[in-house]
């Protein structure tokens, strides 16, 4: 059983973490061609857009392997949820077709509507695709989903590329790009639109002979879980939404582009996520359930926090690698905060199985928006006063919030039997160890990676000679 959901986790994480690594590594290439300012304005259409995504997928993805894992209902949900994304999503891209110019009023883009009509589409595509990548992963088709991704991102790569490298200035001004900025834009349109065309073959699976009475279990279930991706997209993308306003768009910029440093650990839980949701479901009627959630739970913990001091010890060479344009480095203390911030929301994700396989996605929200409280709180009151580190710590207070929040309350309606002591020593390890190495050894290379050896030598002695001498 392990070792299958491992493999497949392994093809997924291909899926999901090849496609962001691509554009990942376009990162310096915007950098160098586009300005701090312009780069502010990029990341906060980008976190702006987020949030929209949230509303339209409304939580069906998860509703989706949730209702799914009952028997024989697999095809009135992949019927029901993909009628109602549709109609999300071509209510979402009317609005943006139609009002483009006010809302770009609205969002100071007074001179680009074309970046809202843009957007719409992107979204509209995006949605499309929710209910066809969750299809491929509950039928464990994980090689099938990591090459339609990775195919719509290689496609938007060379497009991009393309325009900054190839086609001259004149041809895609004349196509209504008037500035580089708009380049990355119109690039993932057409990767959005090349994703979909490869999901056709599973969107003519769809009869559009929605259960309603299906439709109102899946929306009792999944309003929750929409609004608690909402808390999410606040905790993720308030402070790049807030700084363009609040503080320059030079810090913002800077802020900006250092974040994306820390999606290093974003992808690794991102990729984990993709494999473990649908198997989470599958398994919550075994009676076994609970000590495979714990287990899964403990080592996630461990590999999680090796990866992620193993990125802090490596800060002084990866940001010459990603962030090329040392103008930027003004914000690289924040990407440890952050980094250590999604090894907390990871865990919090696998603490989170209870309150989804009993049907308690209410309580789901209350412990997500306590997390966003916090973020709003800390960046409304202090952003202006003290700067974008503020928000890299209200990043870490959220996640670290929700994660005791989940702990404590699984424990009471769904009690897991999770090695706590365990969890606790390994996360203490890489919290200390990145102080250390970061803070006191003022990100040395060669202490870092030793305190990461040490690291290394730790796990191994526990996780494999401990259980060798144990054996014998």
């Amino acid at each position: 059983m392990y070792k299958k959901l491992i493999s497949e986790t392994v093809i997924y994480g291909i899926g999901a973490i090849l496609p962001r690594i691509i554009i990942f590594l376009l990162n310096p290439f915007y950098i160098k061609y586009i300005d701090r300012a312009e780069f502010a304005v990029f990341a906060n259409l980008y976190a702006l857009v987020s949030f929209v995504n949230v509303i339209l997928t409304f939580g069906f993805e998860t509703a989706f392997f949730r209702f799914a894992a009952e028997e024989n209902m697999k095809n009135k949900v992949l019927n029901t949820s993909y009628c109602f994304l549709m109609l999300t999503a071509l209510g979402f891209l009317s609005i943006c077709l139609i009002f483009n110019q006010e809302l770009a009023n609205l969002l100071n883009y007074q001179n680009n509507p074309e970046y809202i009509r843009w957007f719409g589409w992107i979204a509209f595509f995006d949605t499309l695709c929710v209910i066809p990548f969750a299809w491929l992963r509950f039928n464990s088709r994980p090689i099938r989903y990591s090459a339609v991704r990775v195919s719509s991102s290689l496609v938007q790569t060379v497009f991009v590329l393309l325009l900054f490298l190839v086609i001259p200035a004149s041809v895609s001004a004349s196509f209504g790009l008037k500035s580089k900025v708009a380049f990355p834009f119109i690039s993932n349109l057409v990767g959005s639109l090349v994703g979909f065309l490869l999901l056709l073959p599973i969107v003519m699976k769809v009869k559009f002979k929605p259960d309603w009475e299906l439709f109102k279990r899946m929306i009792k279930y999944s309003y929750p879980i929409m609004l608690a991706g909402l808390a999410f997209m606040v905790n993720e993308n308030l402070d790049k939404a807030m700084q363009r306003f609040v503080i320059s768009d030079e810090y913002a910029g800077a802020y900006g582009g250092c974040y994306k440093m820390a999606v290093l650990m974003t992808l690794f839980v991102t990729a984990y996520r993709m494999g473990i949701e649908p198997f989470f479901f599958k398994q919550m009627q075994n009676k076994d359930a609970k000590k495979t959630y714990a287990q899964i739970t403990e080592y996630f913990v461990i590999i999680a926090s090796f990866i992620a001091f193993g990125i802090v010890a490596n800060i002084s060479w990866l940001k010459e690698l990603l962030i090329r344009d040392s103008k930027y480095w003004v914000a690289i203390d924040i990407v440890p905060i952050v980094i250590i911030a999604n090894l907390f929301f990871g865990i919090y994700y696998n603490m989170s199985t209870w309150y989804k396989v009993t049907d308690r996605t209410r309580i789901g929200t209350y412990i997500s928006w306590a997390g966003a409280g916090v973020t709003i709180l800390l960046n409304f009151s202090l952003l202006p006063f003290f700067g974008f580190m503020v928000s890299a710590w209200a990043t870490l207070a959220a996640y670290f919030l929700m994660m005791c929040l989940s702990y404590f309350l699984g424990q009471k309606y769904y009690p897991i039997p999770y090695r706590r002591k365990k969890i606790l020593f390994y996360l203490g390890i890489c919290v200390v160890f990145s102080i250390l190495g970061y803070s006191i050894f003022n990100a040395n290379f060669w202490i870092n990676n030793l305190l990461l050896l040490i690291f290394a030598g730790i796990i191994f002695f526990i996780e494999v000679k401990t259980k060798q001498l144990k054996l014998n």
